[in-house]
């Protein structure tokens, strides 16, 4: 799964793990993992002083299997910006499946106005300490930049369209489609992921829980995770954003088509 953050990916992965053959991540270690080993053999002494590619490409080939080796359920999904063209690659040699990516994405306007609400209501959480409880443009720099997770998604999404444009190794969630239109929209994942349906409780949603795991919100702010356990519906923010600021969110919706 490569979600835009504050798209629904917490709900949507809820609403899958309620399925028992079904374990959706939380946002995954695993692609950074793989990252940071890909690199570390370029400049580690050790390696260069007897490269041993074949031994450490198997290293890195058990990282997936390895890491879910505990879960007990068919199908695992696992979330983070894989679409990217680094990210991709290393999927491609390293993930032992056919890849299959959900893609969830919502206007990146809504996405922005969401962060800056959850701010407003949390006011101790890590982007106000970040940016010395700063002006919403200063908090725009800081979440829209070129290494954020909300950048990194977008090119992920990108990536995966310019790529993939049948729609083989990819599906386009939106989020106002999953909102309005949850069953359809979910049927729409089992399908794409060839797993037989389940059915699914869209009006009571339990909190995000994986692998006897929820998340612990404490080191970034409260309620940054928190689900409204009584069905699902559009949240509406009343957030004062200035023009050219929306103007350069709605740059990032790279899924759209005029």
């Amino acid at each position: 799964m490569s979600g835009i953050p504050r798209a629904g990916n917490t709900i949507l992965s809820s609403i899958l793990n309620q399925n028992n053959d079904i374990g959706v991540s939380a946002n995954s270690i695993i692609s950074e993992t793989l990252y940071k080993l890909n690199e570390w053999k370029k400049t580690d002494i050790a390696f260069n002083n007897f490269p041993d590619l074949k031994s450490y490409e198997c290293m890195m080939a058990s990282i997936l299997p390895s890491y879910y080796s505990e879960w007990d359920c068919k199908y695992i999904i696992d979330r983070s910006a894989w679409g990217t063209p680094y990210n991709i690659s290393l999927l491609e040699k390293f993930c032992p499946n056919d890849i299959k990516i959900v893609c969830l994405v919502r206007n990146i306007e809504d996405v922005f106005c969401s962060w800056i609400n959850w701010c407003d209501k949390n006011p101790d959480n890590y982007i106000n300490t970040n940016t010395n409880n700063g002006s919403i443009e200063e908090k725009f720099n800081y979440l829209i930049n070129p290494h954020s997770q909300i950048v990194r998604n977008v090119l992920s999404i990108k990536t995966l369209m310019q790529r993939d444009p049948i729609g083989k190794q990819h599906i386009i969630v939106d989020y106002d489609d999953m909102i309005n239109y949850p069953k359809k929209e979910i049927d729409r994942i089992y399908q794409f992921l060839n797993i037989p349906y389940y059915n699914h409780d869209f009006t009571k949603i339990g909190q995000f829980n994986t692998n006897g795991v929820g998340y612990d919100d404490s080191c970034l702010g409260r309620d940054l995770h928190t689900i409204r356990s009584d069905g699902l519906s559009k949240r509406h923010y009343h957030v004062d954003i200035p023009n050219h600021l929306i103007d350069k969110c709605k740059d990032l919706n790279v899924w759209k088509v005029d």
